[in-house]
């Protein structure tokens, strides 16, 4: 079918629009998923105003907070640039426990929309009690180029791979959708315009499990279970959502523990991969690599009688994919994705010494690339940090908590993760955002133990507190001083379009940034 003038004119004036509005932004990359990307690197590649330079100058500061529940929330979901019917939009999506679904529109700090799932069945332990719905947008496989639309607003798909939404969902804005399993099992596929379904609700996973991370690639929905609430079997989950029929498949990890709150993990070639920790299962305190869309185990490495206690991150070394994780050894495991632990799958690249003591918890894992080339990797580690390794920078003493952040480099050809700085003492700390070099430390403010690992308190909870450190040093460069009132319940900061969003156990958005111009 030829397109008439009119309509070729029609549309080259809505590219235009949406060109223009885009240019207006604030720009700097979308958080599309928990960890930012499909190898939950917690990092965005550039931001035009937060830098280290420009942290060390007035501007950062707190904007607008938004009480949304009773409930703790969901890491927030970013889409910079939309075009919806109330003219450009720039929105952040959240969950809570209790089932909401909250579109904010972040420019003006006003509720775009609001929709309330089923909630929570009571089921098992407080853990499963407590459990949030997962969230994703459209995701491409690979990071997005720095400054192409991808990596800055709202098609979410880049140059990688996993632009798809059209096909799961007719109409504009397909890979704007917002994708959202219920404590009923079904996915949502919801409009990002106004929060209602495009689809009609799809069976997915069994009710009631706990559904510990998800993310759309190519079409296709993953998600992990862990816990074994509502007795659904830990381990992975995918089902595809652009095929008529919507198959399921899944990977069973028999009954081993799921590690992390942002599995699974995706290589840059479509292996997904994802660290458990405890259980009787041949796969426990193991990195499993799984074959996209079938989910059928392609290799592992196994850390014997160890658990994992951080989902995999992934990136590029000299062209390879390498994958790391961290145990509660307390060390980090560096691997070869081509290899994942050689012939007897128990022999990793590198691992670090351990970063912390017999009570400490290395929880998170983040990554960049500076400026210069320099990888870097940064580890949570919750508690009082070992003498060894050491480390050529600290910024005081570490008793409850802190940031330990490493270099890559090659020793005798194998890659190393080489201490360079410690941060100061953080209390709970949890996973930190990385934008352009500026490490967002969160110190969750919670006593170790309170959120739901048990009812004793080492100490009364207080407000968290959000940190910017300089990625090079550690050297605290701005703080949120008392302005977070209530502590954070283990999610950590998400970031994108030059702002910062923190979400606290009471159901409370903060929001921290560079003021829009206007």
């Amino acid at each position: 079918m030829r397109t008439t003038g009119r309509l070729s004119c029609a549309v080259s004036i809505v590219l235009s629009i949406a060109t223009a509005a885009f240019a207006q932004g604030r720009g700097g990359g979308a958080w599309t998923t928990t960890g930012a990307d499909a190898q939950r690197t917690a990092s965005l590649r550039s931001d035009p105003k937060i830098s280290v330079a420009s942290m060390q100058k007035p501007g950062f500061q707190f904007l607008w907070k938004r009480k949304l529940d009773a409930q703790p929330l969901t890491q927030p979901l970013i889409l910079p640039n939309i075009i919806a019917y109330k003219g450009f939009k720039a929105l952040a999506f959240v969950a809570s426990a209790s089932g909401g679904v909250y579109s904010i529109d972040y420019e003006l700090n006003r509720m775009f929309w609001e929709q309330k799932l089923p909630a929570a069945t009571a089921s098992g332990t407080a853990a499963c009690a407590s459990r949030l719905p997962a969230i994703t947008r459209v995701t491409p496989l690979a990071p997005p180029v720095a400054g192409s639309r991808g990596a800055g607003g709202g098609g979410g798909g880049g140059r990688g791979r996993g632009a798809a939404g059209p096909q799961i969902a007719n109409g504009r804005g397909g890979n704007d959708n917002l994708f959202v399993i219920g404590r009923d099992g079904l996915v949502h596929v919801m409009n990002p315009q106004v929060g209602t379904d495009q689809i009609p609700p799809v069976k997915f996973i069994p009710p009631n499990a706990n559904v510990s991370g998800s993310i759309l690639v190519d079409n296709v929905l993953y998600a992990t279970t862990t816990g074994n609430c509502g007795k659904v079997p830990n381990g992975v989950w995918a089902i595809d959502l652009a095929a008529e029929t919507k198959p399921v498949t899944s990977y069973d990890a028999k009954g081993a523990a799921v590690a992390g709150d942002a599995a699974p993990t995706f290589g840059t070639d479509g292996t997904v991969y994802v660290a458990t920790g405890t259980g009787s299962s041949p796969v426990a305190n193991a990195i499993v690599a799984l074959e996209a869309r079938t989910l059928a185990q392609k290799n592992w490495f196994s850390a014997g009688a160890s658990p994992f206690t951080s989902h995999p991150i992934v990136f590029q070394h000299k062209g390879k994919d390498l994958v790391m994780a961290a145990n509660k050894d307390g060390r980090v495991y560096v691997l070869d994705s081509g290899a994942m632990g050689g012939a007897d799958h128990a022999t990793p690249l590198h691992r670090t010494e351990p970063l912390g003591t017999d009570s400490a918890v290395v929880s998170a894992l983040a990554t960049w690339q500076d400026q210069d080339g320099t990888r870097w990797l940064v580890a949570t580690v919750d508690g009082t940090l070992s003498g060894a390794p050491r480390f050529p920078m600290n910024n005081g003493t570490v008793s409850k908590g802190a940031l330990a952040a490493f270099t890559v480099v090659d020793q005798n050809d194998v890659p190393t993760l080489q201490p360079q700085w410690v941060s100061h003492d953080l209390a709970s700390p949890v996973a930190p955002a990385v934008v352009n070099g500026v490490v967002f430390a969160l110190a969750g403010g919670a006593a170790r133990g309170s959120a739901t690992a048990g009812p004793q308190k080492a100490q009364p909870s207080s407000g968290a507190v959000l940190y910017a450190l300089d990625g090079a040093t550690g050297k605290e460069l701005w703080t949120s001083g008392t302005t977070i009132a209530s502590p954070v319940h283990g999610v950590g900061p998400s970031a994108g379009d030059s702002q910062v969003y923190v979400v606290t156990r009471d159901g409370t958005l903060y929001t921290f940034g560079m003021p829009a111009e206007r």
